[in-house]
């Protein structure tokens, strides 16, 4: 796939992102950002625009971290059922 020149808007400003990622795909990031830096704005008293991007981050990476760890959990749990599997196979056909 080819980089690609996208026009975003993000929190009232004009961005252009460069991405090998489709267009859709950008807009969608893009979007999510816009939609996280408006919410944080609302539940502070802070105009300070690089105030609200940095918080918007701090909130992103801890939706992130939080997934991560769950995703981490459920491999951890469907891998102890594998080896549970295994040994009930193992038993039966033994």
């Amino acid at each position: 796939m080819e980089n690609s020149s996208i026009e975003v808007e993000i929190f009232g400003r004009q961005y252009t992102v460069r991405s090998d990622f489709p267009e859709e795909q950008v807009r969608e990031v893009a979007t999510y950002v816009d939609g996280k830096m408006r919410e944080v704005a609302e539940g502070t008293n802070t105009v300070n625009t690089l105030h609200v991007a940095i918080l918007t981050a701090l909130s992103i990476a801890h939706e992130y971290l939080q997934v991560k760890v769950k995703k981490e959990e459920i491999l951890q749990r469907i891998e102890e059922k594998a080896e549970r599997l295994e040994e009930f196979i193992a038993l039966k056909m033994g």
